[in-house]
């Protein structure tokens, strides 16, 4: 799990499908999303002029407050993230490194966990995980 520190306090980086629907609600499509939340120019990907803007620093903190309160209910704490808490945690130097987290979080999340097929007979589960961390850590 994708982690990021805002001062001191580790927040875990969830994204799931309910989400993936509070990042087009309150960002925007996922394509114009993902260009608000980089600061990138949506004619022109490789123009990120965008980048410090207001809607830039909104959307970078819209995403850390959705991904980070998601991840701190799965850990059974109370999602109490705000939009102007984040920015308030967050620095300038620590919006790359913070972004590129909240990206890696959004790809783990789509990655699929069903197993492509059933397996028969007994299963084990310690083995299971074994070899799951081996493919990672290829």
């Amino acid at each position: 799990m994708i982690t990021i520190t805002l001062k001191g306090r580790e927040i875990p980086l969830v994204y799931t499908v309910l989400e993936m629907k509070q990042i087009q609600e309150e960002i925007g499509p996922l394509a114009k999303a993902i260009d608000r939340i980089l600061g990138r120019n949506p004619e022109n990907k490789e123009d990120t002029s965008k980048y410090g803007s207001p809607e830039h620093l909104e959307a970078a903190a819209k995403l850390v407050k959705i991904l980070g309160n998601a991840g701190l209910e799965e850990a059974g704490e109370a999602g109490n993230l705000t939009e102007k808490s984040v920015m308030r945690a967050m620095r300038p130097a620590d919006m790359p490194k913070i972004v590129n987290a909240c990206m890696d979080a959004m790809t783990e999340g789509m990655e699929s966990e069903i197993p492509d097929e059933k397996k028969k007979g007994p299963v084990d589960v310690t083995l299971e995980e074994i070899n799951k961390k081996k493919e990672k850590d290829g």
